[in-house]
């Protein structure tokens, strides 16, 4: 132990007589230490760490799809759901959920929250309680209106200071009047939510009066589905019998289930669900920053060779003072540890900063929100530490140890002097830096040429100058409270004096209106009829369907092929008509002119027979799932005859010269005219709409490329 802090003062005295080496070391050291750890808190807590509910082993996905027809995740009706907890065997707990956007009401000012729908066993599955208060029940899982409601730890705050009274106080959610039971402890969020779309309310889903969940087993209500399988039950067990259930259920109800779409239900582990798909992003940036550590390492045992040849001498000196080569190795290891414990601090402290600034970025990471500098993480960064310590102090511990006295006392005095075997040794160090330098950079230029890649292509309209903004049409539970839904007249009006209103504002060169923005991924995709094409198969045939007002195709400045676009006239009480795209006219009229030609769209609620559309007219493709997707076929319906437009968020989208900050109050304004309890949120250009649906890839692709530029800078130390 003495011996140890003997080499420990000497080396500390050695690096602070040379401080441009030593700052050198460090922040070299630091950069590879910091990314490493960086890039790690985040895949320890993506996806090394358990999900933070009870038996998170047991938590499973459950999907239903028509793999006939290759869809998949198409929800479960009510009946389903039923079956799924008495039939399957195989499940503790299952429970049904449903997510979207509600409407505050009843304040100052209306506010848009996140929230989720339940069953009553949502929060005993996952192993919550409330910090104050309580969660649901079986008493809130009951036919009728479910009035409880439970909120998060951040809406406590921001809505009511964190008031311990907030217990029985009253909230309006898209006119409907709640009571608040309970509020969750701070870190509970939803299974894979990140910060910015994190829940704030949930409700319990119970049966209740229409348009909600009815026993219906074709009216599929829930979106998703999360079990908790049975303990010694695993994934595949699981599996298996669910095929087997699936195929009684096929046989049972054949009208619900044609054979052509081969209805399935799948499990798939919860976490899985969750972060498979980031997987391969965060795996590629892990590989990245080893690439750092490397370089940074053998840049700094290319220093301490460079650096050994000035102290010969007192290597010289100390050998033939009686000091052993072991010796000697043991005090190079040290100086080296020394500097890697240093870097490792300064990395840490740069891996934190990285993590606070990308807390604010706007990618949708899963779990992304869980993302700490904690023990495991700081072991972590001291294994690094240590680790390159010894493998850049090593090399030229060893090499300094085997200097001869006489030929180091006769180059020390000469000045300095390296060997030709040293010299050796740092050309391979350094041609070891340059190919992990071109390793990188190669690869980043690939990740940055495919993301230039999708930058160019054409989504089909023309982005620039348009501004959109979303608002959500409430349906409340009770018909009577319900303005639009289940009232076209009013609906329409209200459509056509808000786009005259917005087209109204200076600046604005043309207002319109859509149930969905172009690359973000919330097409309906309803099953279609084409009249003169019957389906032979039985699977059905499935498009994606877009409402929007006549003037939607002028403002994204889409090209028309043929025929027409909507008019004022396309209303409801009219003639039903459609326009389709490219892709759906070669899939479904390949040889024909599609327009003049009739089709029909089932709807969740709608006829069994569904009239007719028209269409007329044909548009190039508008990218509707993103611009790393491929085309899918298309349909435009008028949105005053579009049933499925009655309800949930709608968007106004804007040509205009102005921006989004400018043009946010003055559209709000005019949409709060006409129902002064709609708020309006997600403001933003569609340029924008375009860099959030490429989010994740442009995060690893600047990451590298970022990793890249710091490989260059280490190479050329």
């Amino acid at each position: 132990m003495t011996t140890l802090l003997q080499d420990m003062r000497y080396g500390l005295r050695v690096l602070w007589k040379s401080p441009g080496f030593t700052i050198v070391a460090v922040l070299s050291l630091a950069l590879g230490v910091g990314a490493n750890t960086a890039i790690f808190s985040i895949v320890n807590a993506v996806l090394l760490r358990s999900l933070p509910f009870s038996h998170p082993e047991r938590l499973v996905k459950v999907i239903a799809s028509n793999r006939g027809v290759g869809a998949r995740d198409i929800g479960f009706s009510v009946p389903e759901l039923d079956d799924l907890r008495t039939r399957a065997g195989v499940f503790d707990q299952v429970t049904a959920i449903q997510g979207g956007p509600t409407n505050l009401t009843g304040g100052e000012r209306p506010q848009h929250l996140e929230l989720l729908e339940v069953s009553a066993n949502y929060f005993s599955m996952l192993g919550t309680s409330a910090h104050i208060g309580r969660v649901f029940g079986p008493g809130d899982d009951v036919p009728g209106f479910a009035e409880a409601i439970v909120i998060s730890d951040s809406l406590w705050a921001r809505g009511f200071g964190r008031d311990p009274g907030v217990l029985g106080r009253k909230m309006e959610l898209d006119n409907d009047p709640y009571t608040i039971v309970g509020v969750l402890p701070p870190g509970f969020r939803h299974p894979g939510r990140a910060v910015a779309t994190d829940i704030e309310v949930w409700t319990a889903v119970g049966f209740r009066a229409d348009p909600f969940p009815k026993p219906d087993r074709g009216l599929r209500v829930f979106p998703g589905a999360i079990g908790l399988l049975k303990p010694g039950i695993g994934p595949e067990l699981a599996q298996s019998r669910l095929d087997a259930l699936a195929a009684q259920l096929r046989a049972e109800y054949s009208t619900n289930y044609p054979a052509g779409s081969d209805w399935s239900i799948e499990v798939e582990p919860l976490q899985e669900s969750l972060v498979g798909n980031v997987r391969p992003m965060l795996l590629v940036l892990m590989g990245a920053v080893v690439l750092i550590i490397l370089l940074a390492s053998v840049n700094v045992a290319n220093l301490l060779l460079a650096r050994a040849s000035g102290r010969q001498r007192e290597m010289a000196v100390r050998l033939a003072m009686g000091a052993s080569r072991a010796r000697m190795i043991r005090q190079m290891l040290t100086e080296s540890m020394i500097l890697s414990l240093v870097s490792g601090l300064v990395g840490v402290l740069t891996a934190m900063a990285a993590l606070y600034f990308v807390q604010f970025l706007r990618v949708q990471v899963p779990r992304l929100a869980e993302v700490r500098v904690d023990w495991t993480v700081l072991s972590f960064a001291l294994l690094v530490s240590l680790l390159a310590g010894l493998g850049f102090g090593l090399v030229p511990a060893l090499q300094s140890s085997k200097a001869e006295i006489a030929v180091a006392m006769r180059e020390g005095a000469r000045g300095s002097g390296t060997s030709a075997k040293t010299n050796r040794l740092r050309a391979l160090l350094i041609a070891s830096e340059t190919a992990l330098a071109v390793m990188l950079m190669v690869g980043a230029g690939l990740l940055l040429r495919t993301f230039w890649g999708l930058l160019q292509e054409n989504p089909g309209f023309n982005p620039s100058r348009i501004v959109a903004a979303n608002f959500y049409l409430p349906v409340p539970n009770n018909p009577d409270l319900d303005r639009y839904s289940s009232n076209p007249e009013i609906l329409n009006s209200f459509v056509r004096e808000v786009v005259r209103r917005v087209n109204a504002i200076p600046g604005v060169d043309l207002a319109s209106m859509t149930t969905d923005l172009p690359v973000t991924h919330l097409s309906w995709r309803p099953r279609v009829n084409i009249e003169d094409r019957p389906d032979e198969s039985g699977k059905g045939l499935f498009v994606e369907v877009t409402g929007a007002t006549p003037e939607y195709f002028k403002v994204l400045q889409a090209s028309l092929v043929r025929g027409r676009y909507f008019t004022e006239a396309d209303d409801t009480g009219k003639q039903p008509v459609a326009i389709v795209d490219e892709t759906t006219a070669r899939t479904y009229w390949p040889d024909r002119d599609p327009v003049g030609r009739r089709l029909s769209i089932r709807t969740p609620r709608g006829a069994a027979n569904p009239p007719w559309c028209i269409v007329v007219g044909v548009i190039k493709d508008i990218n509707s799932d993103g611009l790393d997707q491929s085309a899918a076929p298309h349909i435009y319906r008028p949105i005053y005859q579009f049933p499925g437009s009655r309800a949930l968020t709608k968007s106004v989208t804007v040509r205009t010269s102005l921006s989004a900050t400018n043009l946010e109050p003055q559209i709000r304004r005019e949409i709060q005219a006409v129902d002064p309890d709609l708020p309006v949120f997600n403001v933003r250009t569609m340029n924008e709409v375009i860099d959030g649906s490429l989010a994740s890839r442009r995060f690893s692709a600047e990451l590298v490329g970022v990793f890249a530029v710091v490989a260059l800078l280490l190479a050329s130390v």
